[in-house]
C-alpha cells in the first residue's frame, strides 16, 4: 500500500500547547494581552493547517490508528530560506491525519520552490528508499 497526496501552500509547523495555552484559547480576544493574542493566533493558525491537511485525506483509505508500523514520508517545499523546522512540519501532518500515531515512522526532506510551496506526503506500509 502506498498513498501520495500534495498539500499546497506554505507549511505550518507543529505547535505544542501547554495547559495555560489551552485555557487561553477559551478566553475572548478582547480580554487578553497583545502577547497572548499573538500566541493564540499562532495556535489558531496551526489548527487551521491541521484541518486543511486532514481535508486532503478524507477520500483516501488508510488506517487512522495503525496497529503495525506505517511510514509517513514528507517532502517540504518552502518559498524561501526563512522557514520552520521540517521535522515539525512532518509532526503536524502526522497529528492531522492519524488518531493514534505511536506506530508511525518516516522521514522528512526539504527544498525550495518560491512559486509553489507545498508538502508532498507519502503514506506507506513499507520503507521506501530512494538510492537516487
Amino acid at each position: 500500500m502506498s498513498i501520495t497526496f500534495v498539500v499546497h501552500g506554505d507549511p505550518v509547523p507543529y505547535t505544542r500547547m501547554t495547559q495555560g495555552q489551552v485555557k487561553l484559547m477559551r478566553i475572548p480576544d478582547s480580554r487578553i494581552s497583545p502577547a497572548g493574542k499573538k500566541v493564540k493566533d499562532k495556535i489558531k493558525r496551526y489548527f487551521t493547517w491541521k484541518e486543511f491537511v486532514n481535508a486532503h485525506t478524507l477520500s483516501l483509505h488508510f488506517e487512522r490508528s495503525p496497529k503495525t508500523k506505517i511510514f509517513l514520508n514528507v517532502m517540504c517545499y518552502f518559498k524561501n530560506k526563512a522557514h520552520a523546522d521540517p521535522e515539525n512540519i512532518r509532526k503536524g501532518i502526522q497529528d492531522a491525519i492519524f488518531e493514534q500515531d505511536k506506530m508511525v515512522a518516516g522521514a522528512v526532506d526539504f527544498d525550495y520552490d518560491k512559486d509553489n510551496p507545498r508538502c508532498e506526503v507519502t503514506i506507506s506500509d513499507r520503507l521506501e528508499v530512494n538510492n537516487g
